[in-house]
């Protein structure tokens, strides 16, 4: 169910005051099942939720003229983004199924205090029943059921802004200078896993190799987490922005045009309305805690103000250089070009963030990476149960929750880190294009578009990792991602003798661009004939850059030494080939054309006045990403990568996947006779697992997917209406995939979407298509 509502007005107070108000309203209710009428979903993110969400915008405007020459601007404006998720578990009463299960640690509301035990102390929040529904409950290869994490939520996100511009032509200058001003607010209520989590799946280590199996002989048990706020479930985040400007548009010649501009983009470190923000100082082993906490003073803590340490960024300097040029002052050939850089100033966090660290946050969690050791039957109920199977997972005294918060020092969840130099994202963007017109009124553009990225967000990687089994001399001259000399780098920090995961928020993501873009356009329907034709050529790099939010692929070494070269790679939207062109025919017969001009009313109705459409598109594939499960942690590389919620090694490449037959650096391995087949779009001989202790030396992205070739055609028809000039009848057949050409796709394995080389079902395997089949479709409109 949705509603909109739009209102303008507009006031002239007098020949120099002009001002206008808009407002507009969107409001929307929406039940997303998640596949099944219960608990039941596809992903812990999917359960069946229930939606609100609403826009709010407003803007205010005045323009005073103070001469034909001089003319100021000056708004300001409101904008507001609201969404309210609520869970299977929780709308329409408060369930408390985990504490009915009996569940530790879940379920810490008001409603389920008489059901738990738990002290009223530790309920989240009065609103929305947090933490009172069913924990996600998840076994490998199978749909969770429970409640999905970070729901219930909260978000409403709410943008001030306000701006002036002075417009001055002084000249040959249009000079502008102004200043924009925006306050932002992140208001969220989310407490993550609220409910609480279990992995009942022995993974690697799996008792029988199926999970549900592993469940029913009660030997599952990976692991088990519960996640808490403190001080409220409701955190509001906050940062501004300055950006003064001055930009110059400076007609040099009748042949010349300049554009000179400067901006200054000053933001603010985020801060939170409470000040319950906390900092790890990865170098220092240290907290940085804001606000009021008990434990603000801890043995490694240190009070700090409401930033948490991140440091005021004063360097995003935005110049912009423009050019237009006519040589020779030609009629028929224009130069264009221009730099400028951009900044992200949008600095969000999303639904994670310094608020989710100790003391205002908790998590306590239980986990066994090596589950799979048989456990005794009825060892849940027996009098000594050991730490094994569904005892580890489900009833150990550590899956109780915390009573107060958290000392940091001793905290042994998920610890978040984010550098205190932190700098917004930054983009450099240039391109030169040379225009001419060309014999037939063909317009032909070549030019050069390029980009480059740095301070780019990355977020959700473990930093806390050592470096390879293999170094240290176990394997002698084995370096890759090694300290100096091969060296071994031990895991920096153990918190109360337990591994933590430290997952960074940092500013090193970094990306390339760079095209060849041509394009041919006819600027005139000569012949009735008008067309667009656009070729590039492109190259796109990146660093491998996952958000923390779950997005596919992103790095896989990081943040081990020589990790930046290692996990560079194209991109996955890189397209190296695109070709497009729409071509639009008016068939030269009917009345008023070369042909049929005097035909009679009913042959001309019949022949004339059609039209023939074209649209053509081709690219090559998006690259492939190659991963190697079996040798993530503990298990081949010795090395416990954090990447997204997956632990990924990279197989070796010993031969070229484009090339069929046996391949030498693998023998005994079965050869395809041929590539690019649907059953093997490359050869998997090409890889192998890297030894024990190693990392896999192939390319994040060495291969590409299947080309995309598409044609889309139309067949229109006017039918003119003699009783009004105007007015005509419009026929239209139109057939989509005219070929009706097959377009292939490499789905990868489910969750990471990335060629496992440890998932032969679908290692290098064509298992999915794009684009739809052919479709025809016939119209009719009334033109008037």
């Amino acid at each position: 169910m949705e509603a909109r509502r739009r209102a303008r007005l507009d006031h002239s107070f007098s020949s120099k005051d002009s001002a206008f108000a808009r407002f507009s309203y969107d409001q929307a209710v929406t039940f997303d099942p998640g596949g099944s009428p219960g608990f039941a979903s596809e992903n812990p993110y999917g359960s069946t939720e229930y939606l609100t969400n609403h826009g709010r915008n407003a803007a205010v405007s005045e323009t005073h003229v103070f001469s034909d020459r001089t003319i100021n601007q000056a708004s300001v404006g409101f904008n507001r983004i609201f969404n309210h998720i609520l869970p299977f578990g929780v709308y329409g009463g408060r369930d408390c199924t985990a504490a009915k299960l009996g569940i530790q640690g879940a379920d810490l509301a008001s409603a389920c205090d008489g059901i738990t035990g738990y002290p009223a102390s530790l309920n989240q929040t009065t609103l929305d029943c947090m933490s009172c529904g069913l924990s996600s409950i998840q076994l490998t290869d199978y749909w969770p059921i429970g409640d999905r994490g970070f729901a219930p939520f909260q978000g409403g996100t709410n943008v001030f802004s306000a701006s002036d511009t002075l417009d001055m032509i002084r000249g040959k200058h249009d000079v502008r200078v102004g200043i924009g001003i925006r306050a932002n607010q992140m208001n969220v209520r989310s407490n993550a896993f609220q409910d609480g989590a279990f992995f009942l799946g022995g993974g690697p280590a799996s008792y029988t190799g199926d999970d549900a199996a592993d469940l029913l002989l009660g030997q599952a048990g990976d692991g088990a987490l519960h996640d808490q706020t403190f001080d409220g479930a409701t955190t509001g985040r906050r940062w501004k922005m300055f950006r003064p400007f001055v930009q110059d548009d400076w007609r040099v010649t009748n042949n010349l045009t300049l554009n000179l501009g400067l901006a200054w983009a000053l933001v603010t470190p985020e801060t939170e309305a409470e000040g319950r923000q906390a900092n790890f100082d990865f170098a220092t082993n240290q907290y940085y805690v804001a606000g009021n906490s008990p434990q603000a003073h801890c043995a490694n803590c240190v009070h700090s103000g409401g930033s948490a340490g991140i440091q005021f960024d004063k360097t995003a300097l935005e110049p912009r250089i423009g050019l237009a040029w006519k040589p020779a002052g030609s009629q028929n050939t224009a130069v264009r070009a221009g730099y400028a850089i951009f900044h992200d100033s949008a600095w969000s966090q999303g639904a994670q963030g310094l608020w989710e660290n100790p003391p205002y946050f908790a998590e306590t969690d239980q986990f066994n990476f090596f589950a799979g050791v048989p456990c005794p039957f009825n060892n849940a109920t027996s009098a000594a149960p050991e730490n094994c199977g569904l005892q580890l997972g489900l009833l150990l005294p550590t899956l109780q929750p915390y009573t107060a918060q958290p000392n940091p020092a001793s905290f042994t969840g998920t610890i978040y880190t984010q550098n205190f130099n932190f700098k917004q994202g930054m983009v450099q963007q240039f391109n030169l294009n040379v225009e001419r017109q060309l014999p037939g009124s063909v317009v032909m553009t070549v030019g050069y578009a390029g980009s480059r990225s740095s301070h780019i967000l990355v977020a959700g990687l473990n930093k806390n990792v050592g470096s390879p089994a293999a170094c240290g001399g176990v394997v002698p001259g084995y370096t890759f991602g090694c300290g100096p000399g091969g060296a071994a780098i031990p895991q920096p920090y153990t918190f109360d003798g337990a591994f933590t995961n430290i997952s960074e928020f940092a500013d090193i993501g970094r990306a390339r661009y760079d095209s060849l873009q041509i394009k041919a356009e006819t600027k005139s329907a000569r012949h009735g004939l008008y067309a667009l034709l656009g070729y590039t050529w492109s190259r796109t790099f990146d660093s491998g850059m996952p958000d923390g939010a779950g997005t596919m692929p992103g790095a896989t070494y990081w943040p081990l030494p020589g990790s930046y070269k290692a996990d560079w790679g194209l991109s996955q939207i890189n397209l190296n080939d695109s070709f497009t062109a729409s071509i639009l025919y008016d068939l030269p017969f009917g009345k008023g054309k070369a042909y049929g001009s005097n035909w009679s009313g009913p042959a001309s109705a019949i022949l004339g006045n059609w039209k023939l459409n074209v649209i053509e598109k081709i690219t090559s594939g998006f690259p492939l990403f190659m991963t190697a499960s079996n040798n993530g942690p503990f298990s081949g590389s010795g090395v416990y990568f954090q990447w997204n919620g997956a632990s990924l090694n990279r197989p070796n490449e010993v031969g070229d996947p484009n090339v069929a037959g046996p391949v030498a650096g693998n023998p005994g391995c079965a050869a395809p006779s041929k590539v690019h087949t649907l059953a093997n779009w490359f050869n998997p001989c090409a890889f192998m697992e890297a030894p024990d202790g190693e990392l896999g030396d192939s390319s994040r992205t060495p291969l590409y997917q299947p080309r995309f070739v598409n044609t889309d055609f139309s067949v229109i028809k006017d039918f003119p209406l003699s009783f009004r000039e105007s007015m005509y009848l419009q026929f239209r057949a139109e057939m989509f995939n005219l070929f009706n050409h097959a377009q292939f796709f490499l789905a990868g394995t489910p969750g990471t979407q990335m060629q496992d080389i440890d998932s032969p079902s679908s290692f290098g395997i064509v298992n999915e298509t794009v684009n739809n089949p052919r479709v025809i479709q016939f119209a009719l409109r009334l033109n008037f």
